[in-house]
């Protein structure tokens, strides 16, 4: 087999995924039988049987009981994996002047079964200033990137995600780290004032995908002493490296240029 046979055969089960993620979940709430599944195609039924059969038998799609397909978690999994490693790549450059603007560190953190995952750490190179972090967690109640990931959540959901990271953690407490994520939501930036560590002040955004949906976070730390005063700078500084971490999207740009 050569390799356009090759390139021509992934591009059609790529197709045929694209036509499983799209498909309108009003029309097929239980996902799509072979027959739809080949005429949206214009393809040969026994072909898209034959295709199915092997996204079947190597996780990337699953089949009800009625014998419809969808994509399955697995290849949700890959995907939001995926996007990470690309995320984490194109936050470099955007990082490092964030970090040269503000002269404190900056962080770049996901949810990971309801903790903060520090993905990527840009140091200030100054000779003091926080951790790096990268590959650790901490509970989301302790953090400012905590607050912006959660900024779209319901008010119950952060209660509940609040209370079960940090079991240590009080009502009062879930229910102030409530509070600042309802204030934080309209200046679209959170601070964590002295709440990881009595001398650290944290203030964080949300990084979004081209849809809109919150995928990550970016936030700057370091000495109270040296934050405290410029707060609000640091929050625009912040929203403009977000925003700019979200144009990269090559989504966001296929979609602008079309």
């Amino acid at each position: 087999m050569n390799a356009g046979s090759k390139q021509s055969g992934a591009a059609k089960i790529m197709a045929l995924l694209e036509v499983l993620g799209t498909a309108d979940a009003a029309l097929h709430p239980h996902g799509m039988t072979v027959s739809e599944v080949s005429r949206a195609l214009g393809r040969d039924k026994s072909i898209i049987s034959r295709q199915l059969k092997s996204l079947l038998e190597s996780g990337l799609v699953s089949r009800d009981p009625t014998g419809c397909f969808e994509l399955s978690w697995r290849l949700y999994a890959l995907a939001s994996r995926a996007g990470d490693q690309h995320l984490a790549k194109k936050a470099g450059p955007v990082m490092r002047r964030l970090t040269d603007n503000v002269r404190e560190r900056s962080h770049l953190t996901v949810l990971s079964d309801g903790e903060v995952l520090t993905v990527r750490s840009e140091s200030s190179r100054r000779s003091i200033e926080t951790q790096g972090w990268v590959g650790r967690t901490i509970p989301v109640g302790r953090s400012s990137s905590g607050m912006a990931l959660l900024l779209e959540h319901d008010d119950e959901q952060i209660l509940e995600i609040a209370r079960a990271s940090d079991p240590n953690s009080t009502k009062r407490q879930a229910a102030a780290f409530l509070e600042e994520i309802k204030r934080s939501r309209q200046r679209q930036y959170t601070i964590a004032n002295r709440i990881f560590d009595p001398e650290i002040i944290g203030i964080g955004t949300p990084v979004r995908d081209f849809s809109g949906r919150i995928i990550a976070a970016l936030n700057v730390s370091g000495p109270a002493l040296r934050i405290e005063e410029h707060i609000h700078i640091f929050g625009t500084h912040l929203l403009a490296a977000a925003a700019s971490l979200r144009q990269a999207d090559p989504t966001t740009t296929a979609v602008t240029s079309a």
